[in-house]
């Protein structure tokens, strides 16, 4: 019990751990004004680690503590976002009863509000609290939202929601409401890489995707990630396999025969020299972000980003609109803005449709080629 209220209290090297975590938002001008609140001037000399090192051991209260949570937070959450596909068409009579369900069951601890949408879509918003683990040693118990999305698109229902484990539980616990009441079961589909067991293939997946988006025209390739067969499984994403230090002087084969997957950073990096001996080395693509310029008016470039949560798999479709340029007398803006509403809409569902197709060609081109060997790779597309 002791054990567990040592992460309810902070101690001098909790609030060190969150000062510098956070180095993009706990700037040195941010910690000086920490400093500045309390009466202290710090001398210029210092460095972002001396400041969070002097700050760590002055007293807090629960508010300077929340203070400093608060301040380390982005303004804005880029979350991704996943999908899947129900066979059917809900009503909307019946996503309300599976919601009301959903709402008794969880009164007091989650608070649901569901609603309509203009679009004859159904939208579920669930509140929730969660303790943060990933920053620091002390518990920190943050206020999370989860928008589940039904909307109606070729005869099926897609329901659209955030790429967490909690909004994966909620969709899914929807969806049993909605087939108690239906007494059957809802077939459902979702993006998965499952099928394509070759390197060459997954890679495609990845090329068509962002070659292939309607009304819209490939500028670059912002970053990609790679993975191989050698990597573990469940192995996250973010994940990056290098060589210890010791083994640094082993030279170049000695790293490549190490590592088990690499992120690549720059532009047209589909094209890059790295990209290719990667490839011809049993690597495939496990995440991309790139830039498309819309061919209608106004040719804003938008910023996408698309992956897989479990890249051995590739299961887990995540996917998101990281800002876009907007266009500005003939040429572009250089600061990236937040997309939303209507539009952000617009291309969430663009990126959906898209991958469903470019899977679909895919697995068909697999069954085709089957009783053959031959065959051909399309990278040159990108």
């Amino acid at each position: 019990m002791s054990e567990f209220l040592d992460h309810l209290s902070a101690n001098d090297n909790d609030i060190y751990d969150l000062l510098i975590s956070g180095k993009q938002r706990l700037t040195e001008s941010v910690l000086r004004e920490f400093a500045r609140d309390r009466g202290i001037f710090c001398s210029p000399d210092e460095g972002r680690e001396e400041l969070a090192d002097y700050l760590s051991a002055l007293p807090h209260s629960f508010h300077d503590v929340a203070a400093i949570v608060q301040k380390r937070e982005p303004g804005h959450r880029r979350e991704k976002s996943t999908f899947t596909r129900l066979n059917v068409i809900v009503p909307i009579e019946e996503l309300k009863a599976a919601a009301a369900e959903y709402a008794a069951a969880v009164t007091g601890k989650e608070n649901v509000v569901f609603r309509p949408t203009a679009n004859g879509g159904f939208i579920v918003s669930v509140g929730y609290d969660e303790f943060n683990r990933s920053r620091a040693r002390l518990l920190q118990r943050e206020h999370q939202e989860a928008d589940i999305e039904f909307l109606v698109e070729d005869g099926r229902t897609v329901v659209r929601f955030p790429a967490t484990e909690k909004a994966k539980k909620i969709a899914a616990a929807l969806k049993d409401n909605i087939e108690r009441r239906r007494k059957a079961i809802i077939e459902e589909e979702s993006i998965e890489l499952t099928s394509l067991t070759t390197p060459e293939q997954r890679s495609k997946f990845f090329t068509r995707l962002i070659s292939t988006l309607s009304k819209f025209r490939l500028r670059n390739v912002m970053s990609l990630k790679v993975s191989s067969h050698l990597s573990e499984d469940g192995e996250e994403d973010e994940a990056l396999d290098l060589v210890d230090e010791d083994e640094a002087e082993a030279g170049a084969e000695m790293f490549a025969a190490v590592v088990h997957s690499m992120q690549l950073s720059g532009q047209n990096l589909v094209q890059s020299q790295e990209y290719k001996d990667l490839t011809s080395r049993g690597f495939y693509i496990t995440a991309i972000s790139w830039r498309s310029e819309a061919e209608g008016n106004p040719p804003d470039i938008v910023q996408f980003d698309a992956g897989f949560q479990d890249r051995k798999r590739g299961t887990g479709f995540k996917y998101s609109i990281q800002g876009a340029f907007r266009a500005h007398k003939g040429a572009h803006r250089k600061t990236m803005v937040h997309v939303e509403g209507i539009e952000k809409a617009k291309l969430l569902a663009l990126i959906e449709s898209t991958a469903r197709q470019v899977l679909s060609d895919l697995v068909e081109e697999v069954k085709d080629t089957e009783p053959s060997t031959e065959g051909g790779s399309d990278d040159s597309a990108v």
